[in-house]
């Protein structure tokens, strides 16, 4: 419902958009007598883009006449290019645009462009036809003749504006521009004849402004730009962020606007005895007796039956078309379909009234004057039974359990003959979840492999009306790539073996259904292995509100009411649950905010549950209320439910004999999702056998990795693939193959990534020459030089020069003292070819304590213990990098040739057979050292 209106040079400097609104024809004439020109004769060649912009608009008689004098300095290339041609948009039925000049400023001597004939050519053209908007527009370019670079583009008009619907009303508003816009001189002003009972007030605008009276006419001049406005702050309401704006307007109050629109409205309302708009109140009679149920089927006959189409033509911005005409043609805007609906209502006997509404920022209402163009968009306010609700004709999605729904609109204004106030909507509890998540993970196969997932995402409302024509028109990857962007905030890092989208029309609810794998959702901290439940409302949850500026003090915080998320998440675990225990606040049932909370959780019969509801009314939350509703929500988020692992659960090496059969559903899954995709890009189906080698490899089929790889490198080959597979061949121990794909990734890349593997690999294929003179080669490659020379002090030791090699450590260490990297390295150097002193060894226990005690660090320290014949704290430290991350395979082969040693046979037997069926190369990797289980 707001005008549109704009007079365009195709510049990027925004101060030059300006409202346009004309007759059928430009008309060229001098200026009226209320204009007060601005001179521009000394304006300097250089400067700002904008050497003048001077606005005047005039109020009198219900005419709202815009006068704008511009001057724009084409000072390069790009400005002769962009603002080289003018555009206009207009509307034929309200008023006359007026060009008053057209002139080129050059060398201090002006060209008349009009005079020279130069003349705007004029086109029927709907901008927005795309966006269903006709208004009627015409639009009219002038390519600006002979311009140059170096000259001033000056451009004078007015613009008239008498509307049809308003009468002897006007209204004014205007923004002002601010600082850093590139504007030499500016000006807006206002003026009215003096005794016209004119109001003006400005937003966020200067607090000195003053009126003058001079020969019968009153006058608000405002200097541009004004200063900087400073920056607002984060999640605020619109209202505090709003750009500066002047109004001026002869309405008296809300009341007065009420009246003048209800009179626009009430004319439209209704239909004849000979109607079909009768038949359609019958079948709605026929369906059902209830009024609220009535209500619902004839909000839903107006949103799915009648297109959006905004008709602006014929004093359309304000009055809207008859119901009739609305029904014949199927098409309407937000008027044309409030009328018709209020309409069908008034015929069902249901109280109904147009509602005026500002779509974004209505919390801006309350602090602007009364006018209509406050708003852009009306909706119907109908009571029924005593209740009051909003009804959009233009959305989709109402029924019955969403109706009682009060959108955010903040304020609106009723429509009524005798007036009305500008009316607070009411901030109520949604009845029914927007989004109810139902998702379920299978994690009985273990909770280090992949898991199963089942989810459903059930929308309702307007947002679930726009997956409708998904529905019906998606299907194969094109339905894949959406399901998956739907999901991606609740489930992300996963592969859908199947998706849907299917609505339902009856309850107007939208389902997307996935179903696949996703990688483990458990994580381990330290000794603790636990998952957090995905995406729940409860932890999306903040209040996070920077306020620390002193102009910040007071903001309030945006908040989304009114909402209502529903959440069920369930998790089915391996051994029937034994072991698993929950730790959090199971239950949780309270307020923070008017943001109703409440979370259940249980775990019995192997089975997690819980279930989640968010509800919300508030749309913001006073500055003051921040901190303690900060602290009340990070008690909540700091104790919702978790899962913990037992100490003893599945491992990696454990999927042998029956246990394999566990992964069964996993390996069909994936199956299913290379089927599925078998005619993808070949990078997709790549991806795809990519995933199941390293679920293979991760549970001990290394056969079945590596010829996954083989194929995913055949489908779309990639660094990493090689890199991958090298590895995986490295740990079959296939060193020549593991070579060849680290050298033809390598190839691929060039950047000496696989630089040390390499020296390691000739290391150990007894060609210490070569690996020597690879990692001279790599000093040039390396990112530092602690790098190179790690990388050289490796390959010394394999070439049998391990004095130099621990020597050019030592060096590094000397330019790079507590280095961690360095300091680890030298304990490992020297631990694996038994060189450890007592030096060395309080290297390791520096290195362990700088590293705080990690895995890592205490594997090196271990092994110097090893060496040292010191078996117990040998041990302690393998338990202890095991107990952090069990799947260092070093450290756990260590553990049992140490186990073996100290006598626990049958235990240090148990720790080699399980690193052997993961990476079958440690035991030649360790007789490399000289390390050979019990001997």
């Amino acid at each position: 419902m707001k005008y549109q209106y704009y007079f365009l040079a195709a510049t990027s400097v925004a101060c030059l958009s300006a409202p346009a609104i004309a007759g059928d024809t430009v008309i060229y004439a001098p200026p009226a007598k209320w204009v007060a020109p601005k001179s521009l004769d000394d304006a300097e060649k250089s400067g700002p883009a904008v050497a003048l912009l001077d606005k005047q608009i005039h109020m009198e008689g219900g005419t709202v006449s815009t006068y704008q004098d511009s001057a724009i300095r084409l000072s390069t290339p790009t400005m002769l290019t962009q603002a080289g041609t003018i555009k206009a948009q207009w509307m034929p039925d309200k008023g006359d645009l007026i060009v008053h000049r057209i002139e080129l400023i050059r060398d201090g001597k002006t060209i008349d462009l009009i005079k020279q004939g130069a003349k705007f050519e004029v086109l029927r053209r709907e901008k927005n036809l795309e966006k269903r908007e006709v208004d009627g527009s015409r639009t009219a370019t002038l390519v600006v003749p002979g311009a140059q670079v170096g000259d001033i583009l000056r451009i004078s008009y007015t613009i008239t504006l008498k509307d049809q619907a308003l009468g002897q009303q006007m209204q004014a508003f205007d923004t002002m521009p601010t600082k850093p816009l590139p504007l030499e001189t500016g000006s807006l002003s206002i003026s009215w004849p003096t005794g016209e009972p004119v109001r003006w007030a400005t937003f966020h605008g200067p607090d000195d402004l003053k009126t003058v009276d001079r020969n019968g006419t009153t006058t608000l001049t405002i200097d541009l730009p004004l200063p900087k406005v400073p920056d607002g702050a984060q999640n605020a309401p619109v209202r505090f962020n709003f750009p500066p704006i002047v109004q001026a307007t002869t309405f008296a109050d809300w009341n007065a606007v009420s009246k003048k629109m209800a009179s626009v409205f009430d004319s439209a309302v209704g239909f004849g005895p000979n109607s079909p708009l009768n038949d359609q109140v019958k079948a709605i009679k026929s369906q059902t007796d209830d009024p609220l149920a009535q209500a619902v089927l004839a909000t839903r006959l107006v949103q799915d039956k009648i297109s959006y189409l905004l008709n602006g033509m014929n004093g359309g911005n304000y009055i809207p078309q008859k119901p009739d005409e609305t029904w014949e043609q199927r098409y309407g805007d937000c008027k044309a379909k409030s009328v018709l609906l209020l309409s069908l209502l008034k015929a069902l006997g249901i109280k109904a009234e147009p509602f005026l509404v500002l779509s974004n920022g209505g919390d801006t209402l309350p602090d602007l004057l009364p006018m209509p163009g406050d708003f852009d968009h009306v909706v119907v306010h109908a009571t029924i039974a005593g209740k009051e609700y909003w009804l959009d004709g233009t959305t989709s999605g109402t029924r019955l359990a969403n109706i009682a729904t009060v959108p955010n609109f903040r304020y609106g204004l009723p429509l009524r003959e005798e007036g009305a106030d500008l009316m607070a909507l009411p901030k109520r509890l949604p009845e029914a979840p927007t989004q109810q998540v139902t998702l379920t993970y299978d994690s009985s196969a273990g909770i280090y492999v992949p898991v199963l997932y089942n989810l459903d995402i059930a929308l309702s409302g307007p947002i679930a009306a726009t997956l409708r024509t998904a529905a019906d028109q998606l299907e194969g990857d094109a339905l894949r790539s959406a399901v998956i962007s739907i999901i991606k905030p609740v489930i992300d890092d996963s592969q859908p073996v199947s998706t849907a989208i299917t609505y339902d029309d009856a309850s107007g609810i939208a389902h997307i259904t996935a179903s696949g794998i996703r990688t483990t959702p458990w994580n381990r901290n330290n000794e603790v292995t636990e998952m957090h439940p995905p995406a729940t409302p409860v932890a999306d949850i903040s209040f996070d509100a920077d306020r620390a500026r002193a102009e910040w003090k007071d903001v309030p915080l945006l908040l989304t009411g009114p909402t209502y998320q529903g959440y069920a998440f369930s998790m089915l675990l391996p051994d029937g649950g034994k072991g698993f225990s929950t730790s959090g606040k199971k239950s949780i049932d309270t307020s923070i905010a008017g943001i109703e909370i409440k979370s259940e959780a249980s775990l019995s019969d192997g089975k997690f549950t819980l279930d989640q509801s968010v509800r919300a009314a508030a749309d913001e939350l006073p500055a003051a209320d921040i901190p303690a509703a900060a602290r009340s929500d990070a008690a909540i988020s700091n104790n919702l439910p978790k899962l913990e692992a037992p100490a003893q659960t599945l491992m990696n090496w454990d999927y042998v004999g029956a246990r394999r059969k566990l992964l069964a559903p996993i390996e069909a899954a994936y199956a299913k999702l290379i089927a599925n995709d078998s005619s993808a890009e070949p990078s997709e189906q790549a991806n795809d056998y990519e995933s199941r080698a390293s679920f293979r490899w991760g549970t001990g089929d290394l056969a079945g990795a590596e010829s996954d790889y083989d194929v995913a490198i055949e489908k779309s080959a990639s660094v990493d693939l090689y890199y991958t597979r090298g590895s995986l061949k490295w740990g079959r121990g296939d060193l020549p193959g593991a070579l060849a794909d680290y050298r033809a990734g390598e190839s691929l890349e060039g950047k000496g990534k696989s630089y040390s593997a390499q020296v390691m690999l000739l290391g150990r294929m007894g060609k210490g020459d070569e690996a020597l003179a690879l990692a001279k080669e790599y000093a040039n490659l390396a990112k530092t030089p602690a790098n190179a020379q790690n990388v050289e002090a490796e390959a010394l030791m394999w070439a049998g020069q391990r004095t130099e090699g621990l020597a050019l450590i030592r060096k590094a260490l000397t330019r790079r003292p507590g280095d961690p990297q360095l300091l680890n390295n030298l304990c490992w150097q020297a631990g694996i070819w038994n060189m450890v002193d007592a030096e060395i060894m309080a290297t390791c226990n520096t290195a362990v304590e700088k590293s705080n005690w990690a895995a890592p660090e205490l594997d090196s320290r271990a092994m110097a213990y090893f060496r040292q014949g010191k078996l117990a704290e040998a041990k302690a430290d393998y338990d202890a990098a095991l107990e952090a991350s069990p799947w260092i395979y070093a450290s756990r082969f260590m553990r049992g040739v140490v186990r073996i040693k100290m006598g626990d046979k049958a235990g240090g037997e148990k720790d080699i057979a399980e690193v052997l069926r993961m990476n079958p190369d440690s035991k030649a990797r360790f007789a490399a050292f000289g390390i050979v289980p019990g001997k």
